[in-house]
């Protein structure tokens, strides 16, 4: 083999690791979190009540280990957060819990300044249990009311030996907030969110997640009719599969023989409920599966450099019998 060939053969060889190389890096869709229709009021002024959720379903977040739950009652949305005191991140008055909202461009885990987050966080420290701030990134965040705005958001925070349980609510039509804030959030609208345990005596101690792993959608679906629509779209593809199996061996016999409410749901009306059961954790549904952009990308590259080595090897012959 000429060296030509050969100094031909390792560049091939560097050129398909390089192109591998960044395609690897192409991020997975985050998982979306569906706000559905609410069917139960909610009373963020009393304590928790389980029987105000049953109609929505909610999942414990590994990253910060809160469980969450959401709903938006057309006028606004409703969200449950509950995590558990910590040694780490959470260990006296000063431990707080909440959510952070990114828009869609975000590409940093805290904001920037160009494109600025929201945290809504709730802590026993604050007036009312909550307060809001503005993230940008590796600057300290700032509070809302700093930079002259309101918190959007009413929370109801109650305590139970280690647990620390949230009830709040945030209008979609905001009132003197902030001009980093979603003043056309509603139904049919997606953000980032991200979710975070920690503690303000420390701010280094904290567990949070980026803001590439959830994204929040607001659905005017109710649940029920979801999970229906669901089963039967599933139902629907079994029953397809098996007609189509079914004629298919048919064919192949014959060859032998021959697919809530307004501003209202902010009152308690917890006796229109008869039973109150737990919250039930319910996986988020699996996004559709797309072609693998990595896969069709390596395969292009095979045929290229595979190609190209055919070519080289021809004319490496040509010059020896020449």
């Amino acid at each position: 083999m000429s060296s030509r060939l050969r100094f031909f053969i390792s560049f091939a060889m560097v050129a398909l690791v390089l192109l591998a190389g960044p395609l690897q890096m192409v991020s997975a869709q985050p998982t979306t979190i569906t706000a559905y229709k609410s069917q139960i009021p909610v009373n963020v002024s009393s304590p928790y009540q389980p029987s105000q959720w049953t109609d929505t379903p909610s999942f414990t977040e590994p990253t910060s280990g809160m469980t969450f739950a959401v709903k938006q009652n057309g006028t606004g949305w409703l969200f449950l957060m509950i995590w558990q005191q910590s040694s780490v991140y959470c260990y006296d008055e000063y431990c707080f819990g909440g959510i952070e909202l990114g828009h869609m461009n975000n590409t940093q885990p805290m904001g920037s300044p160009t494109t600025p987050t929201i945290m809504i966080l709730v802590s026993t420290a604050f007036k009312g249990g909550v307060d809001e701030f503005i993230a940008t990134g590796e600057q300290t965040p700032v509070s809302v009311e700093s930079e002259g705005y309101k918190t959007q958001s009413t929370c109801g925070l109650t305590t139970s030996g280690s647990t620390y349980t949230a009830v709040c609510y945030r209008p979609f039509k905001l009132d003197d907030a902030s001009p980093y804030d979603f003043p056309t959030l509603g139904v049919g609208s997606t953000v980032e969110i991200g979710f975070a345990v920690g503690e303000f005596s420390a701010p280094g101690d904290h567990s949070a997640t980026d803001m590439s792993t959830y994204a929040l959608t607001f659905s005017n679906q109710t649940y029920g009719a979801a999970v229906s629509s669901s089963s039967t779209a599933s139902s629907s593809m079994t029953s397809s599969t098996s007609a189509t199996r079914s004629s298919l061996t048919s064919t192949s016999s014959v060859i032998v023989s021959s697919s809530s409410t307004g501003p209202s749901s902010l009152t308690t009306t917890t006796s229109a409920v008869t039973t109150s059961t737990s919250i039930t954790s319910v996986s988020t549904p699996a996004q559709p599966s797309k072609p693998s952009v990595l896969n069709y990308s390596l395969e292009l590259g095979v045929i290229v450099v595979g190609f190209t080595l055919l070519v080289l090897m021809v004319l490496d012959r040509y010059e020896k019998a020449t």
